[in-house]
């Protein structure tokens, strides 16, 4: 294999793996110049509409000169601009083609980009390709270099034309991985503007996603926080409530039927946990994970919270009064205490509570007791 085609081969090749690691940039950058013997390896995005520049990757121009680029290009004496036809997929871009195209061999050493950006970088002979073009966005390459080189010949420019089917291919696959980034930075934004806190856990409780809301609470520190990168209890005995929540949240992310929102209720604070069951993926094992919300109850008067517990499930007074109280936190144990009964007949009150309201786990009850006398406004925005 003679050097130019080796060099060619490692230029695909680093091309590629640019596409999910932008550190292999270096690597195309470096070797297209030793390709090419060019002094500038530049692929920018042009917005023909706002009239600027996004650089990609630009080697060889200093950042005072990437700021001038707009000034100059986009003035009405530049033939870049009125050569559209050279500026799709599949077409080698060079000065001379281009003036050619134009019919007037002067057009570009007279035009304010070249006299005010390209000559005073010493540069005067460019050769480039348009591997994207959408929507008023223009994806080109371009290689420049200095008067004493010449011109790109015709080998050169055989050698981009092979490049450029794999930079139109590697091209599309940036611009549509940057399209699901984008769609996941909306929806992280649009998470933002919720005032209720919102988070995304994995099986093991680490936190994946959360919104500001959420941050902030668990910033406070009162009832539940971040400890290590995961969502923790600040009192042992919540730990372990939050512990079982989690344990059996994730196993019913993995069944076929959604499972209903459990709850804890912690120093205040409300915790609803709901199982996400994982997309199915050829490449990628399913993983469980689980949705979070975290909201300050908005209690009602007990006396009203009762009433309406009772009216709605057909609750006794005593009844109502151990449900009430299972929303105020902490185990059956605390709970019973609270409502002024002993555990005994408030494990026997629990049974009835689970066949009243159809539930089956205390956490299942407490989300759908919390839902119905304490739970956040609806979601709402700023």
């Amino acid at each position: 294999m003679s050097r130019p085609d080796a060099l060619l081969h490692r230029a695909t090749e680093a091309l590629y793996d640019a596409v999910i690691d932008p550190a292999a940039w270096d690597d195309v950058m470096r070797t297209l110049r030793a390709l090419f013997r060019s002094r500038v390896e530049a692929l920018y995005c042009l917005d023909l509409h706002a009239h600027t520049l996004r650089p990609v990757r630009i080697e060889g121009v200093e950042r005072s000169q990437l700021r001038r680029f707009s000034a100059s290009f986009y003035l009405p004496d530049n033939p870049c601009l009125k050569t559209p036809e050279l500026h799709r997929p599949g077409v080698i871009r060079t000065d001379e083609r281009m003036l050619a195209h134009l019919g007037d061999p002067g057009a570009f050493r007279r035009s304010t980009y070249f006299n005010e950006w390209l000559r005073p970088q010493d540069l005067a002979h460019t050769m480039g390709i348009t591997p994207w073009v959408q929507e008023g966005l223009m994806l080109n390459f371009s290689l420049l270099r200095e008067p004493g080189r010449g011109s790109f010949g015709a080998a050169e420019q055989r050698r981009l034309g092979q490049l450029s089917r794999h930079m139109e291919r590697a091209m599309r696959m940036v611009v549509k991985l940057d399209t699901l980034t984008q769609r996941c930075s909306d929806s992280t934004m649009a998470l933002d503007q919720v005032a209720q806190g919102m988070a995304v856990l994995d099986a093991h409780g680490a936190l994946l996603q959360a919104n500001k809301a959420a941050m902030r609470l668990l910033a406070r520190g009162q009832g539940f926080c971040l400890r290590a990168g995961r969502l923790a209890a600040r009192e042992p005995r919540d730990q372990a409530c939050l512990e079982a929540l989690l344990s059996a949240c994730t196993a019913d992310s993995r069944q076929a039927e959604a499972a209903p929102p459990a709850a804890l209720v912690a120093q205040g604070l409300v915790l609803q946990m709901t199982p996400l069951r994982s997309t199915r993926s050829v490449f990628v094992s399913p993983r469980a994970a689980v949705l979070v919300s975290l909201s300050e109850p908005l209690a009602p008067p007990t006396t009203q919270a009762s009433d309406t517990l009772a009216a709605l499930f057909g609750f006794t007074a005593a009844e109502a009064r151990l449900a009430q109280s299972l929303t105020g936190g902490g185990g059956l144990r605390e709970a019973a205490a609270r409502a002024r009964m002993s555990y005994a007949t408030a494990r026997w009150y629990l049974k009835i509570l689970f066949q009243k309201t159809g539930t089956t786990r205390q956490s299942e009850l407490v989300a759908l007791l919390v839902q119905v006398t304490q739970s956040a406004p609806p979601l709402r925005l700023h």
